[in-house]
């Protein structure tokens, strides 16, 4: 499978799962969205956005995970459902910031980058951002002790 060969060592197999599921859903609704605007759920004259239903989900797999803590193959499964709450969310990101739901779609992708930057350094440079806030920190306690 492609996603095999990118998959990062044990220790990071839940950030890279959220990562694999955030960008397939990712994609998934902004295609959807696209070639079928026409469809949402309208109640008594509310157009409910999908940002809504992928808030709902981050709070029951939030509210699942630590009530239950999920171990080994649910814990991928809650992880799955999380990347795809997180899509379905920041998609409809500019609507967040404007409350308006005209020309508010390219927030969505400026979100989805940063989102998928941030996941891709914890799944992939994690050791190199460890080793480096050490170092860091450690030249602060030298230059503290030096000057104080």
């Amino acid at each position: 499978m492609l996603l095999d060969r990118f998959r990062p060592e044990k220790s990071n197999e839940v950030p890279f799962i959220i990562l694999a599921s955030f960008l397939i859903t990712f994609i998934a609704t902004r295609l959807f969205v696209h070639f079928f605007p026409f469809i949402f759920i309208n109640i008594k004259g509310v157009h409910i956005h999908h940002f809504a239903y992928g808030i709902i989900i981050l709070t029951l797999v939030g509210f699942f995970d630590l009530v239950v803590r999920p171990k080994d193959s649910l814990l991928r499964w809650t992880s799955v459902v999380f990347g795809i709450g997180m899509a379905i969310s920041y998609d409809e990101f500019g609507m967040w910031l404007r409350l308006d739901d005209d020309g508010y779609w390219r927030y969505g992708y400026d979100a989805a980058i940063v989102i998928s930057s941030i996941l891709l350094n914890i799944v992939y440079f994690g050791g190199f951002w460890k080793k480096l806030g050490r170092g860091t920190l450690l030249l602060f306690r030298k230059i503290r002790r030096r000057f104080i």
